[in-house]
C-alpha cells in the first residue's frame, strides 16, 4: 500500500510560529504605529510578527492593564500615552505615586494629577466634559464618529484599586446630592466612546468586585495582563479560564496577553522609554501647532461643562 502525504485535507497549512523579537522598541515599530488612524494605539506584536492594537472607537473602548509591581504597567500605559499624545489628544494622568508619569510632567497636552483632592476634581473636571460634548453629539445631525467634541481625552488611571478606595472616604464629605468622583468615573465608562474619552485603568489586582464590578468591568474592551496569577486570569479571562484554566504567565521582559474580546493573545508589548516618549510628544506637538486656549476660553467651556453634568445628572456639580 502507498500513501501520498504531500496531499490532503492539511496541505498548505502550517503551525503557528512562536517567534518574539527580544524586546518591541519605538525603532522597531514606529512604521506601523504611524499608519494606524487616530482612533487606533499600537500595542505589540504576536509570535507570527502580527500588530496587536486597540481600537479606542470600538464598543467597550477602555482598556484595563492588570499586574503586579514593577511587571510593566507603567511602561505600557507610557507607550499609550506617547501615541494618543502624538495623535493630538489631551492625556490626563491619575498618579496617587506621583512618579509613575515623570516624563510627561510639562508636556505640552498632559494634566497631572497627584493628590487625591487634585484627583477627584479631575474625574469630576473630565465627567462634565464628558457630559457636555455628549451634548454636542445629541445635537449634531451627522454621525455620532463625525461630531465636533473637540480632541480625544485619554484618561491615565495608575492604582485604580487603591485610589479608589481612597476617594470614596473624599465621597463621604461631600454635601448630600453632590456629584462625587465615584459617579463621575462610573459615567466616564460607560459614556465615554461618543465623547471620545478612553480610560486606561491600571490595577494590581483587577479581579476585585469592590472597585470594579463585573458591570463596570465590560466596559474594557481592551485587557493586558503582565505576570498574571490565575485568580486574575480567570476574572478577566472567563472564556479562555473555562476552556482549560490559566496559562502560565510568560517570563519574556515585555511581554504578556492581550485580551479582546474573550480571546486572549500573547504579545511582546511595546516598549518606548522616557526619553523618546518625551521627545517624539514635543516633536509632533511642533509639527501639529496644536491651537491655544485662552484663560477666558478656558473658563467659558469649564462653565458649560458643568452645567452639561448637572442637566445630564440632575445633581448639583
Amino acid at each position: 500500500m502507498e500513501f501520498n502525504f504531500s496531499e490532503g485535507p492539511y496541505s498548505g497549512m502550517s503551525t503557528p510560529r512562536n517567534e518574539f523579537p527580544a524586546l518591541l522598541t519605538y525603532a522597531d515599530a514606529s512604521e506601523r504605529m504611524w499608519g494606524l488612524p487616530e482612533h487606533e494605539i499600537f500595542l505589540g506584536v504576536d509570535g507570527e510578527g502580527g500588530a496587536i492594537t486597540w481600537d479606542m472607537g470600538a464598543d467597550s473602548p477602555h482598556a484595563l492593564i492588570s499586574a503586579g509591581s514593577g511587571a510593566g504597567k507603567s511602561v505600557t500605559a507610557r507607550s499609550i500615552a506617547t501615541q494618543a499624545l502624538a495623535k493630538g489628544a489631551t492625556v490626563v494622568i491619575l498618579d496617587a505615586k506621583r512618579h509613575s508619569h515623570r516624563w510627561a510632567k510639562n508636556l505640552p497636552g498632559v494634566h497631572y494629577a497627584c493628590t487625591m483632592p487634585e484627583i477627584g476634581n479631575a474625574l469630576v473636571s473630565v465627567a462634565a466634559e464628558l457630559h457636555r460634548r455628549n451634548e454636542v453629539v445629541e445635537d449634531w445631525p451627522g454621525e455620532v464618529e463625525t461630531a465636533p467634541v473637540g480632541p480625544r481625552i485619554v484618561l491615565i488611571f495608575e492604582e485604580m484599586n487603591a485610589t479608589m478606595d481612597s476617594l470614596a472616604d473624599l465621597d463621604k464629605q461631600q454635601s448630600r446630592g453632590a456629584y462625587t468622583c465615584a459617579q463621575a468615573h462610573k459615567d466616564i465608562l460607560f459614556l465615554g466612546r461618543a465623547a471620545k474619552i478612553n480610560e486606561v485603568a491600571i490595577s494590581q489586582y483587577a479581579a476585585d468586585r469592590g472597585v470594579l464590578s463585573p458591570a463596570l468591568r465590560e466596559n474594557f474592551g481592551v485587557r493586558i495582563l503582565i505576570a498574571h496569577t490565575w485568580e486574575t486570569w480567570n476574572a478577566l479571562v472567563p472564556r479562555a479560564g473555562r476552556a482549560g484554566g490559566a496559562p502560565a504567565a510568560p517570563t519574556a521582559k515585555g511581554r504578556g496577553y492581550v485580551v479582546v474580546k474573550g480571546k486572549a493573545t500573547e504579545t511582546q508589548l511595546l516598549l518606548i522609554d522616557e526619553e523618546m516618549a518625551a521627545h517624539l510628544v514635543r516633536g509632533r506637538e511642533s509639527q501639529q501647532e496644536r491651537p491655544r486656549q485662552s484663560r477666558r476660553q478656558q473658563r467659558r467651556q469649564a462653565r458649560r461643562a458643568t452645567a452639561a453634568t448637572a442637566r445630564a445628572t440632575g445633581r448639583t456639580v
